[in-house]
């Protein structure tokens, strides 16, 4: 056998060189996935970045989610309404047609809104996403026609006026809820003699400081500056749309008003309504993107075409009752055994409850507050009737003034209440009963006439007051002397009311109540229990403040429900937790 050696391959050897530029190739080659891997954490960190300042949910309805953009975007035209509205208060002021007073009220409104402007915002995407989902079921759309007639309408300045008033208010007996007939013919009276003397030649001016019965108005012969009738709702509804459709200088007829007070009106300068032309152009110059303005103003039509039709059915003719009304706040949730409720006319030195504790004690102004409590008191010891008349008018608690005022009536106190101590100390005294008049008491405040209203429960009184009145007791009465509502003053007159207008368990039980009886009580948790008088009931058409009353009413009602069921996140950083 033959051996043979096995060849040997011969390795070929790199070149130094070589091994070099390997060596360089993977160096290369790693810092370029280290430079990559770094672009790419960059950019996943920019798009993170992106995200949270652009993308990041602040909320969502029904799963549709509101990102911080569309956040940003509507901040951006809420804030641009504000400042329109804002221009044209200013606008208002150098014409001469708001005074500064006013203007400074307006513009504490805009500011309030302006501090809130996160929350409004998203509240109203919110809605803008839900009303457009209810809006689909309900069939209700917004065309671009229908944007461009509601930018109109913001584009438009309504007709103002500068309004006069003589105002003649019947005289009613102190103590009395109403005034009589005599005394609403005298006044009826009054106010035609005025109107003729202006007819026969006499200034408005003279006629107007020697008859107007307003005292705020009558000194500046019943001046009551620029209105606008459909931003107005501190005058009288029939007074105001009077004075809107009478010639420039010219007397309007006597009008008799809701609140039974007769008023003759003119206008003695009319500002028409006016378009603003580049209105359009005045949100594209300030850099609002115009497409999305037209968005927001499409939510509003959508959002005005759900109420029109969801209240179309309570808006047309039907059933209306005249009701009156008392009504009692819920009491606090732990009253101790010796809770009790009363009411009191404050008599403070010079007139002034909130300096009264720096007033030295021997300042004669005690003594002449002292002096009016006591004589204060000796009337109503005679004539307890008079107690929430004398507190409306004479009072130095503020809140209890005029007829929308407290009448004096405090809330429930017990041995345990934070109050001052003197009063405290009076009102604790044992023995006390209902309708009990207490001596003059001194606090801190000054000097208190008290009467005794009731103890706890709430509902005894009420079922009390309900028996009277069915046994032909004046309601009226009961319900000024009683009730803590601001309808008090007059009676508890509610005027005419109509199914919608109300909260569904009131209007259930006005409407089963007999005519000319009371209502069921009833008792609504964290508000209070109400018992109504019904005086009669007529088919009546919604209008005027009613109807637009009536509108919002029926609508939240609906939207509320609505809007309850739905799933809402709102981001708690951005804007709290709104569940309305």
């Amino acid at each position: 056998m033959t051996f043979r050696a096995k060849p040997v391959v011969k390795r070929t050897h790199r070149p130094a060189w070589e091994a070099q530029d390997r060596r360089n190739f993977y160096l290369n080659l790693g810092f370029g996935l280290i430079v990559i891997l770094a672009v790419v954490i960059l950019a996943i960190v920019a798009g993170l970045s992106y995200y949270n300042d652009h993308l990041a949910s602040v909320g969502s309805v029904d799963g549709q989610s509101i990102s911080k953009d569309e956040l940003k975007d509507r901040m951006t035209v809420e804030a641009w309404r504000l400042d329109e509205s804002d221009r044209r208060i200013q606008t208002a002021v150098l014409a001469g047609h708001l005074t500064q007073a006013q203007a400074t009220a307006a513009q504490q409104t805009i500011a309030q809104q302006r501090q809130a402007l996160t929350t409004i915002a998203l509240e109203r995407i919110i809605d803008t996403k839900l009303q457009a989902k209810l809006a689909t079921q309900e069939g209700v759309a917004a065309a671009p026609g229908d944007v461009d007639a509601r930018l109109l309408v913001e584009a438009t300045t309504p007709e103002s006026r500068h309004i006069w008033m003589i105002e003649v208010k019947p005289t009613t007996d102190l103590g009395a809820v109403a005034p009589t007939a005599a005394q609403k013919l005298a006044a009826k009276a009054k106010a035609d003699a005025a109107l003729k003397d202006i007819q026969a030649g006499k200034s408005w001016e003279d006629v107007a400081k020697t008859t107007s019965t307003d005292t705020a108005t009558a000194p500046q012969a019943g001046d009551l500056g620029w209105l606008a009738v459909d931003q107005n709702q501190s005058e009288d509804e029939a007074f105001l749309k009077a004075a809107f459709a009478v010639a420039v200088n010219t007397p309007t007829a006597v009008v008799e008003g809701s609140d039974g007070s007769y008023r003759i009106g003119r206008a003695t300068e009319v500002l028409a309504t006016a378009v603003d032309d580049a209105y359009q152009a005045k949100i594209q110059n300030d850099k609002i993107d115009l497409q999305r303005y037209r968005a927001v103003v499409a939510a509003d039509v959508i959002h005005e075409k759900l109420q029109a039709k969801i209240v179309a059915d309570v808006t047309g003719p039907g059933p209306q009752r005249k009701v009156s009304e008392i009504f009692i706040s819920a009491p606090p949730a732990e009253l101790a055994a010796d809770a009790i409720k009363v009411r009191h006319i404050l008599y403070s030195p010079s007139g002034d409850a909130s300096n009264a504790s720096s007033v030295p004690a021997d300042d004669p102004a005690w003594e002449a507050a002292r002096e009016k409590a006591l004589a204060a008191y000796v009337r109503l010891q005679s004539k307890p009737d008079l107690f929430d008349a004398i507190a409306r008018a004479e009072s130095d608690e503020s809140q209890a003034n005029g007829p929308t005022g407290s009448g004096g009536k405090l809330p429930f106190f017990d041995s345990k209440s934070s109050v001052d101590e003197a009063f405290l100390a009076a009102i604790m005294a044992p023995g006390l009963k209902a309708g009990d008049l207490l001596q003059p008491v001194k606090s801190a405040f000054g000097w208190h006439v008290i009467q005794i209203m009731y103890r706890p429960p709430d509902l005894d009184r009420l079922n009390a007051i309900k028996s009277q009145v069915d046994a032909g007791a004046d309601f009226a009465v009961l319900a000024r002397d009683t009730s803590v509502a601001g309808s008090a003053g007059t009676g508890g007159d509610l005027g005419w009311v109509v199914k919608g207008q109300l909260d569904d368990r009131l209007m259930a039980a006005i409407f089963a109540a007999p005519i000319g009886k009371t209502s069921d009580i009833v008792t609504i948790a964290d508000d209070g229990s109400y018992v109504f008088k019904v005086f009669a009931e007529e088919v009546r058409t919604p209008e005027g403040r009613q109807l637009e009353e009536l509108k919002s009413t029926a609508f939240s009602k609906w939207y509320d429900e609505k809007k309850s069921a739905a799933v809402i996140e709102r981001d708690e950083s951005i804007a709290p937790t709104n569940t309305n």
